[in-house]
């Protein structure tokens, strides 16, 4: 018989990531959030490459096959990794349609999901959610006031049927199926806060404005380093 392996090896588990690209920025114009640019690159370009460092896979969630076309430029950069495609199936379902096709379409147990308008993702917390999730059925962030970062967090595949009970039940929020699963890790915000003393890894932009302050907030930390 060959020799016996430890149940939680971490470091040889597949590692995925969701990227939810579905979201069509009606608050920015209807406008593709993740091939935003600042500072010479998209936001897409920031995320896969902070979530490189990390997983084996990214998956990119689009809500229609129309969209693929639009971000080839970009991911002809990152030729060298593994980057695939899934669509949604439910028609205006939001990003838990994404996640479903997501988690579906990943080859590892264990996916990190993110929203694609974060450009500050931290590789490091990723990494520590991964860690957090392994044995159980996912990781979510959880901040002081009982509020929950679900485009933020690490789900095993065990959320696949939750989800689907979601949708029969006409439920469409993320935290629905979530909160249904058995074994949930709630990762203290103040823990995550020894990473990333900002918490700019939770960082997203939903309008205008909020690009302008990305932006900024980029230049004053590159300035201070």
């Amino acid at each position: 018989m060959g020799e016996k392996t430890e149940p939680n090896q971490k470091q040889t588990e597949f590692k995925s990531a969701i990227v939810l690209a579905g979201g069509r920025g009606r608050r920015m114009g209807s406008v593709e959030k993740v091939l935003l640019e600042f500072e010479g690159k998209t936001i897409l370009e920031r995320l896969l490459e902070s979530l490189f460092r990390v997983v084996d896979e990214v998956i990119i969630s689009f809500r229609g096959k129309n969209q693929e076309e639009k971000f080839r430029p970009v991911l002809e950069k990152f030729s060298a990794h593994e980057i695939r495609f899934c669509f949604d199936t439910l028609e205006d379902a939001g990003p838990l349609e994404g996640i479903r096709a997501g988690l579906f379409e990943s080859r590892g147990e264990y996916s990190f999901v993110c929203a694609g308008d974060m450009p500050f993702v931290n590789s490091r917390v990723v990494d520590l959610l991964f860690e957090k999730a392994s044995g159980h059925d996912a990781a979510l962030p959880k901040w002081e006031d009982g509020k929950f970062e679900p485009l933020h967090a690490v789900y095993s595949k065990k959320m696949i049927p939750e989800i689907e009970k979601a949708f029969e039940r006409g439920k469409r929020s993320v935290l629905t199926p979530v909160l249904e699963m058995k074994d949930v890790v709630f990762v203290e915000v103040s823990e995550i806060r020894e990473i990333d003393t900002e918490l700019r890894t939770f960082a997203n932009i939903n309008t205008v404005d909020e690009m302008q302050r990305t932006i900024e907030l980029s230049s004053k930390k590159e300035n201070s380093q």
